[in-house]
């Protein structure tokens, strides 16, 4: 530690170490956002067909309030697929399947 030069690359390793588990971290994060966004719009539009038939009041509200979510879960999206298009991005693509 009493040298500079040992102290400043002892620094930048430690940063480049936590670097690379974030970049771990976030790829796993990015994937599950994609997964649950596709799940949950599934969801709501099962949601809403079966109160339409049983309680179209409780439908026709439900389905306008998935308009204005749907709407920022397509920016979300189109926002993750540009993560996912960048050349180093290093998960997986695409939405996966809950467990």
């Amino acid at each position: 530690w009493s040298k500079p030069g040992h102290r400043e690359a002892t620094t930048k390793f430690f940063k480049l170490c936590r670097a690379h588990k974030e970049i771990t971290r976030l790829n796993v994060e990015v994937h599950r956002l994609h997964t649950a966004i596709h799940d949950e719009e599934r969801h709501m539009l099962t949601v809403i067909q079966k109160l339409q038939v049983s309680d179209p009041h409780l439908g026709c509200e439900l389905q306008c309030q998935h308009r204005s979510r749907a709407a920022i879960n397509a920016m979300h999206c189109y926002r993750l697929n540009h993560i996912e298009s960048l050349t180093g991005f290093s998960g997986v693509r695409g939405v996966g399947v809950r467990t």
